[in-house]
């Protein structure tokens, strides 16, 4: 099984100025950001970068949350996991005990518990590493084989930060497992801006969740051959969009 670490995720809360809501991408900027997003790394020291587009193969992906859960938390990670059905397809539920299926493990621990996760495939240096950074708000790894293919997920949540900056987190990791893992800066509002905090997608994002998990955009296609179907979809979103 290959296993791939996609990103650690420190948050640092940013204002955004009220007019940047208007501002609007070029098609030319959109591609390029979308290809950053699913095909780069946010710590290339960490791992390497995506040759192929990869997605959870479905219909159903499983969810299992641990920890140090409270139905507010899982209030927070049910929206933006119902927000995940509806862009890509995708059936999401709890899995049940001793089920196989692809699966999300939605982790919420204290601070000092987060370097302490064990399992399968998961190297105990890399974990510690991760959950190194005091202002750690949360991280996520996945595994895909073959490389085409999400088969595991894990995400971790430090249930001792700001709810708002918890619900910023669970919106990113839980979208970045979907197969876009890198943090880009962009001009126009973006979950994928490293130091913006967002409780809710902007349209542009949805229409990259929507556009990843497209008919058109295969697992396994290059970024030169997933680009060449990306740039019509935006063109056509963008001549749509007020």
């Amino acid at each position: 099984m290959r296993v791939l670490l996609l990103a650690v995720l420190v948050w640092a809360l940013a204002a955004r100025p009220a007019s940047a809501e208007v501002l609007r991408p070029q098609l030319d900027d959109m591609v390029a950001h979308f290809a950053d997003v699913v095909f780069g790394v946010e710590y290339a020291t960490l791992t390497q970068a995506s040759g192929v587009v990869a997605k959870w193969p479905g219909p159903v992906v499983g969810i299992n949350v641990q920890g140090r859960q409270s139905p507010h938390l899982i209030k927070l990670a049910s929206k933006h996991i119902h927000g995940l059905a509806m862009l890509t397809g995708l059936k999401f539920r709890t899995l049940k005990p001793f089920e196989t299926i692809p699966s999300i493990d939605l982790v919420f621990l204290k601070r000092a518990e987060m370097g302490n996760i064990g399992g399968p495939n998961i190297d105990p240096k890399v974990v510690e590493s991760m959950a190194s950074d005091p202002s750690m708000v949360c991280y996520f790894l996945t595994w895909r084989n073959p490389p085409e293919r999400i088969i595991k997920a894990l995400v971790v949540v430090n249930v001792e930060k700001d709810p708002v900056r918890i619900d910023a987190c669970l919106l990113e990791e839980l979208t970045q497992v979907m197969g876009l893992p890198n943090d880009v800066q962009a001009y126009w509002p973006s979950m994928f801006n490293p130091n913006d905090t967002m409780t809710e997608r902007s349209k542009w994002d949805a229409l990259y969740i929507k556009t990843l998990y497209d008919a058109r955009i295969k697992p396994g296609m290059t970024q030169a051959q997933t680009l060449d179907q990306v740039r019509p979809i935006f063109a056509g979103a963008l001549s749509n969009m007020p």
